[in-house]
């Protein structure tokens, strides 16, 4: 674990996402007050897992997909507007990226895709809201339905997400967070945690309905909606675990749903 987390400075910024932060040392105050103001709501002074050293770099979006490789236990991230050679061993790394916010969101993406199945958990595509203290997950990839549930969701419901959000197994029980990576609504988010409740499969319909949904079909809606960009055996072996336990203890079935106003919430957790 990387040292010396704590004192924070006007070029140093801690973030956290569901639970695992990590330390960046910026070049300039300028590229971190502008990962301040994007992240305020993830930012914090607990000790992180990993310490960052940024430098700008004048890059491009493409390739859009990133490369992701580990050798040796060094982890490597690379696009063409972010750069970053991580340690595991030490914690230390550096992080070569163009000083927007898209080129540092996308790193975010990125990283947290690799390390989040190492701690017991998954960043999905999906979107969020919370019930009755508890969060509903509803994985599916562009056109699915989420931005449309979300936004009805959102007129009496927190939302965690509209687009991407982590799901970790801690303390023996599965907890989705809210999430700082969002699609077309474009929210800041909040960093609040809650315990998951049920996972459903969207589809658009006429009316309201939760059907069942069989165990193969939830777990392979949720491996195809888990963000990864590795391609080892050894991230593919963590994920398909902690989709096989989320599908077999979390499958909720599948919610049919119109797009007339927020009734469907009314059958999320019965």
């Amino acid at each position: 674990m990387a040292g010396g987390a704590s004192l924070m400075t006007s070029k140093t910024l801690v973030l956290a996402t569901a639970g695992l932060a990590a330390a960046f040392d910026f070049p300039d105050a300028g590229f971190c007050g502008l990962a301040a103001r994007r992240y305020k709501n993830f930012s914090g002074s607990g000790r992180p897992l990993y310490r960052f050293a940024v430098s700008s770099i004048r890059g491009a979006q493409a390739p859009f997909r990133p490369a992701v490789s580990e050798e040796r236990g060094v982890l490597s991230l690379k696009r063409g507007d972010f750069d970053c050679v991580l340690d595991l061993q030490s914690g230390r790394g550096t992080l070569k990226c163009a000083p927007r916010e898209q080129a540092l969101d996308s790193f975010l993406r990125c990283f947290y895709s690799w390390l989040l199945p190492r701690k017991g958990g998954l960043l999905l595509h999906a979107a969020s809201f919370a019930r009755n203290g508890k969060a509903y997950l509803f994985p599916g990839r562009s056109g699915a339905g989420k931005s449309t549930l979300s936004k009805l969701a959102a007129r009496a419901h927190f939302l965690l997400s509209d687009e991407l959000v982590p799901v970790r197994k801690a303390g023996g029980r599965f907890r989705a967070w809210g999430s700082p990576f969002w699609g077309e609504m474009r929210r800041p988010g909040e960093n609040r945690r809650f315990d998951l409740g049920g996972v459903y499969k969207l589809a658009k319909a006429g009316g309201n309905q939760v059907r069942e949904l069989p165990g193969g079909r939830a777990l392979g809606l949720l491996l195809r909606c888990s963000m990864n960009f590795a391609k080892d055996a050894e991230t593919a072996a963590l994920m398909l675990s902690l989709a096989a336990e989320l599908a077999a203890t979390r499958n909720s079935g599948e919610l049919r749903f119109a797009k007339k106003n927020d009734s469907f919430t009314e059958l999320v957790g019965v």
